[in-house]
């Protein structure tokens, strides 16, 4: 089975906040932090998870954008 991805940017000032989330939802996605540049304002995340997943962690996004700054620019 091909695993999923989408890429998410956020504030480096609430990337703790979707770090602490993704592990509570132990088992949902795997994540990785994309490397920037210091003094970066941002953090690139991606999100690798299974296609029975998809719903899930677009859900989990959807309800963390309502909470905070946060962009899907990529998937």
């Amino acid at each position: 089975m091909k695993a999923q991805k989408i890429r998410i940017r956020t504030k480096k000032s609430d990337s703790a906040y979707i770090y602490h989330t993704l592990e509570a939802n132990e088992g949902l996605t795997a994540y990785r932090t994309i490397p920037h540049q210091e003094g970066d304002p941002n953090r690139d995340m991606e999100l690798v998870f299974s296609a029975d997943a998809l719903d899930d962690v677009k859900s989990l996004i959807a309800e963390l954008q309502g909470m905070m700054e946060l962009h899907v620019i990529e998937d």
